[in-house]
């Protein structure tokens, strides 16, 4: 009996997780106006948001940390390159190393993209109380 409650509940877990990746994204989209800048992708966020941290990285780092093939992370730098979101310089010391960077656009590009999912955040949360959205954050910080 209760494996079959916990089946329930996985399963309105994995509907309220699709609700709410499914409302991300629009809400994000509908947030434009308060914080304009291109539109990124889950996958150019994260590498923006890890170039702004950490600073220049190989291509090759940047597919270890998305866990995709080296020929995706290049596609997905050419994208940024091509957009003036990030530059590709090849390393002085050995030429097969070739170095992402961030630029000032990407800079504000991914400061832009956080602002519109923080505005949809907040709104998503706005009528849970300060205790029930400490237990959410509790609660996801545990699973994740």
């Amino acid at each position: 009996m209760e494996s079959d409650r916990n089946e329930v509940d996985v399963a309105r877990l994995e509907e309220a997780l699709n609700r709410l990746i499914k409302y991300m994204g629009a809400a994000a989209s509908a947030h434009a106006a308060e914080a304009p800048g291109p539109t990124l992708s889950g996958s150019q966020r994260i590498v923006l948001r890890a170039l702004l941290s950490s600073g220049p990285c190989p291509v090759s780092e940047v597919a270890n940390h998305l866990g995709v093939t080296l020929s995706a992370a290049t596609g997905l730098v050419d994208r940024l390159v091509k957009s003036k979101l990030a530059t590709r310089d090849r390393d002085q010391a050995d030429r097969r190393v070739v170095w992402v960077k961030i630029t000032a656009d990407g800079e504000a590009a991914v400061q832009a993209a956080e602002a519109r999912r923080r505005a949809a955040i907040r709104k998503l949360v706005r009528d849970l109380t300060g205790s029930d959205l400490s237990q959410l954050c509790d609660i996801l910080e545990r699973l994740g």
